[in-house]
């Protein structure tokens, strides 16, 4: 029998509903656990769905089949997404390969890299959900917070911690420095929920540490940090460099800006706060917005400023309106110098002011790279970040084969593409012929750029959220473009099939973001490195359309560009002050 939550008297006032659930969950289980357990049907209730998101988990149906079902008198054809949490996009070889094989067993045949650096598994039956989860854990990979209002996967830079120039340094012929994959790895786990509910639900009880170990938890709902309620809607944390913006960092909740030397050594962080992209059509007091920097602080503060900002938000973010609830609103309610000042009072001084930085620049570490200890990584492009074989193109067979023969760390790239890493010098050749046989991409001359830049959500089928086509859409319309003779040309597009953004379209120097069913808003002027935001140009495009306009646009471009000036300088210039 499935238990209903029962009110909460002492609950304060004004709640969401969504926000009474949490309070009533018994830290996540509540009826989600009855449900789960629960065979005899192939989905669960919406009440309990709210609560398997902390889990790492979606409840979505296959769209393409709902009318059909409708008038056949069927319910939906129920399924769930599953997400990992790799802080930093950080996998072992070992950790791959069961992924990719727990696609094959218990999903679509395909994986999918997120925007956020995690793995993606589609198409997961109601049974299917606690073996696969539980085979990821086996190999340290949870899914526990991927999902929900409570800390998402912590983001920086893929290779930050093997590249010279980010911090990496050489003394007596060895290469030390900071690792940002380690601190990734500190924030996710200090940020991660106390409550026994995963382990019970998922693992019968157990944990696994480190060691592989497998330890019986002492069930315990309570969160120490969270509190009954988590957070007021998903936190979203990254650690990124100015020279190399490859997580977007304007675009998180809260971010570390890296402060490094002219010698290439760290000096510490600019915290910066309030980003996020997401926002409701037709609803203006819903808006994209990038984040301030509030200060300065040194590599050793960042656990405490990242926990105490978090608990600001937690503390002071709207519990009333799920629209208005993200930390952005925070700070555009009420501004820097008050968020400055709550954190120095917490903190118990203020930070320094922020620090001089760079100019930004971004990479999508496709091709081969030689590492600071001399070994190599190469960066394999994953269009639109769905691993799967198609025709020539053996994509999920080539990196199986790669991993399991040469052992490779794999690292997930913001830009959904993936890098194989701490390749010795003998392996090289074997892995330039295993790419060449597989026929995978490292970049040029194989790749147009405007392909290369192209990002797109999941949308449909899949994603109940989607209102119009986007990863089955954009490599159509990038192959118009390409036909039209703008294959060369470095613009990044970015589509999502709904204002949630999340394939970041208004960073993007081209945001294609869907309105309904074959209709899409535009928005230009975004800057290639991430600093500044698109705005929105021209509304209700057909999707036949999309390609005629960008091409007209981009043919302007060519004959108007000032220098090397960029697509998205000149539309921020041209379109949009002409607008103006």
């Amino acid at each position: 029998m499935t238990r209903e939550l029962q009110p909460d008297a002492g609950a304060p006032a004004g709640l969401s509903k969504v926000e009474q659930l949490k309070r009533a969950s018994e830290g996540l289980g509540g009826m989600l656990i009855d449900e789960i357990q629960d065979l005899s049907t192939d989905h669960i209730s919406e009440e309990a769905y709210q609560l398997l998101k902390f889990h790492g988990s979606y409840q979505q149906d296959d769209r393409d089949q709902r009318k059909e079902r409708k008038q056949q008198q069927r319910d939906r054809a129920w399924q769930f997404m599953v997400r990992t949490k790799c802080p930093g996009g950080r996998m072992t070889a070992e950790q791959y390969l069961v992924a990719d094989e727990l696609a094959d067993t218990y999903g679509n045949h395909t994986l999918r890299v997120t925007t956020r650096q995690g793995l993606q598994f589609h198409g997961i039956g109601k049974a299917q959900l606690k073996p696969l989860i539980r085979a990821l854990n086996e190999r340290l990979v949870t899914t526990y917070g991927a999902c929900g209002d409570v800390s998402r996967n912590t983001m920086t830079c893929p290779v930050a911690d093997l590249l010279p120039g980010y911090g990496l340094q050489q003394a007596n012929g060895q290469h030390t420095g900071f690792d940002y994959q380690a601190l990734a790895k500190q924030v996710s786990d200090r940020l991660l929920p106390d409550s026994t509910a995963y382990y019970e639900l998922w693992l019968d009880g157990e944990q696994i540490l480190a060691d592989g170990t497998h330890v019986r938890v002492q069930a315990s709902r309570n969160e120490s940090f969270y509190g009954p309620q988590y957070l007021p809607r998903k936190h979203k944390i990254a650690i990124g460099m100015p020279h190399d913006n490859c997580v977007d960092l304007f675009t998180h909740d809260l971010a570390l800006e890296t402060v490094i030397d002219d010698q290439g050594v760290l000096q510490g962080f600019n915290l910066v706060a309030g980003g996020g992209l997401g926002f409701t059509n037709n609803k203006p007091e819903t808006f994209a917005r990038l984040g301030d920097r509030i200060g300065f602080l040194p590599p050793d503060q960042a656990l405490v400023v990242l926990e105490t900002a978090t608990a600001i938000y937690r503390d002071v973010g709207d519990r009333s309106n799920r629209r208005h609830a993200r930390l952005k609103y925070v700070l555009a309610d009420r501004g820097v110098a008050w968020f400055q000042a709550e954190m120095a009072r917490r903190l118990g001084s203020p930070l320094q002011p922020p620090a001089e930085v760079s100019a930004y620049a971004v990479e999508d570490h496709l091709g081969w790279q030689q590492q600071g200890d001399g070994r190599w990584m190469v960066g394999i492009w994953v269009e639109h970040g769905r691993i799967k074989d198609h025709e020539q193109h053996l994509l999920k067979s080539g990196l199986r084969a790669i991993v399991d023969q040469v052992r490779p760390e794999v690292r997930l790239t913001a830009h959904q593409n993936l890098v194989l890493t701490h390749i010795d010098d003998t392996d090289r050749p074997q892995v330039e012929v295993m790419i060449a046989r597989y026929g995978l991409s490292t970049g040029e001359p194989s790749l147009s750029m405007l392909r290369r830049y192209a990002m797109a959500c999941p949308a449909l089928p899949t994603c109940g959220l989607a209102v119009a086509e986007s990863e089955r859409f954009l490599p159509d319309v990038v192959s118009q473009l390409e036909a039209l003779g703008h294959g060369d040309d470095r613009v990044w597009i970015r589509m999502s099939g709904c204002p949630n953004s999340c394939s970041r379209p208004t960073t993007a120097e081209i945001g294609i973001i869907g309105r309904s069913l074959d209709l899409y808003n535009i928005y230009v002027g975004g800057s290639f490195a991430g600093t500044r935001l698109a705005q929105i140009y021209q509304t209700d495009v057909r999707g036949q359309d999309l390609a005629p306009l960008l091409s007209a646009w981009f043919k302007r471009w060519k004959q108007e560009q000032i220098g090397d000036e960029s697509f998205g300088d000149w539309s921020y210039r041209v379109l949009l002050s002409a607008r103006e």
